[in-house]
């Protein structure tokens, strides 16, 4: 495939993950990028030499795309865990996330991440370890944290994310449905995205709701 022998690889493992199994062909090429067999031009144009070991840094994008592609995680998950002395990023707890029950050797490191102090750090680690375990008790409480730029009228990029990973998890977490109606019939304007999701959200508590309801009677 030309495009993996230029010098934007790194961009173009990303758009072939995105495309998923219909990028088949680059698959042997990724994975002997990940294993450093082969090495990408840089961009200066050289071509490292092949060692053997990972020396390119988007190592990480072709392991990632390999999995899209192929459905195999083995080589991103031994990726990770081959790094896992610099620590899991936030991109990478997205594609953990991603993963979910497959990633579940990862948990360990992903579950002292939601005591980030990092916002986008805990949204994330939230979302992953519940994608990976199912555990809400752990998750729940950090996304609902995370909600609370709303009342002051913000809407910052981990709320945003917040409000949508909510709006999967459903009536577990509908301890935040006063908060999300409220914005939704608030004069503030938030960015767009927060209203579908905020609705989203309300709409996957419904049932929840009118249990809690019922037990009330």
């Amino acid at each position: 495939m030309p495009a993996l022998a230029t010098r934007n690889v790194r961009w173009v493992c990303d758009v072939l993950g995105s495309i998923g199994a219909a990028a088949a062909p680059a698959a042997n090429t990724l994975d002997s990028f990940v294993r450093g067999v082969r090495q990408p031009p840089r961009h200066d144009g050289s071509t490292l030499v092949p060692s053997g070991k990972r020396r390119w840094h988007g190592a990480q994008n072709a392991a990632w795309a390999h999995w899209r592609i192929t459905g195999e995680s083995e080589i991103f998950l031994a990726f990770l865990e081959d790094d896992a002395p610099r620590g899991l990023r936030y991109t990478d707890l997205g594609r953990l996330a991603e993963l979910g029950p497959q990633a579940t050797r990862c948990a360990t490191a992903v579950r002292p991440l939601l005591e980030s102090l990092g916002p986008w750090t805990c949204v994330q680690a939230a979302y992953a370890w519940w994608r990976i375990t199912g555990d809400m008790d752990a998750a729940v409480p950090v996304l609902l944290a995370a909600l609370e730029p709303l009342r002051s009228g913000d809407a910052d990029e981990p709320c945003r994310a917040a409000v949508r990973y909510i709006a999967q998890i459903g009536a577990p977490a509908s301890a935040a449905a006063p908060l999300l109606a409220a914005t939704l019939s608030s004069d503030r304007r938030f960015p767009a995205d927060v209203y579908p999701a905020a609705r989203a959200a309300l709409a996957a508590f419904g049932d929840g709701l009118r249990l809690q309801g019922r037990a009330l009677v």
